[in-house]
């Protein structure tokens, strides 16, 4: 019974180290030298870990509509530079800024978000802010 415990606690040791090395590359995701703006009405929000996200509903040109999913970073680094959950609330009309899919064109990392009122936040890695000025 006591060989137990030092296997579970080795088990236990390695485990942080499995769930964080399973975080996706934002290239394998997403397309940088595909940036798109899209505007649209919040129809929910997910403030939480590894990204926040605005699921955004946009009416195409043909009258139809398409949900967006539109993704942030995470709610630590966006807290720290002013956001909260109720930043953006569902029903509010947004536009965002970033960076689409590969395959999935519904998709989108934010860069920009434009509110309601004219205020611009930022979501950027800083990353995307070095190999800005290195262009």
């Amino acid at each position: 019974m006591l060989y137990r415990i030092p296997i579970l606690l080795l088990v236990l040791m390695f485990l942080p180290d499995t769930i964080a090395s399973a975080h996706h590359s934002y290239a394998a995701e997403f397309d940088a030298n595909a940036p798109a703006t899209i505007e649209g009405e919040v129809v929910e929000v997910w403030f939480k870990n590894p990204h926040v996200r605005y699921y955004v509903k946009v009416v195409n040109e043909d009258g139809s509509e398409t949900i967006w999913d539109t993704r942030g970073l995470s709610p630590v680094k966006l807290v720290r530079d002013g956001w909260t959950k109720n930043t953006i609330k569902v029903g509010d009309r947004i536009k965002l800024f970033g960076h689409t899919g590969h395959t999935n064109k519904t998709i989108m990392s934010i860069i920009d978000v434009t509110l309601p009122d004219g205020r611009v936040l930022t979501s950027r890695s800083v990353a995307y802010d070095i190999e800005e000025e290195e262009k």
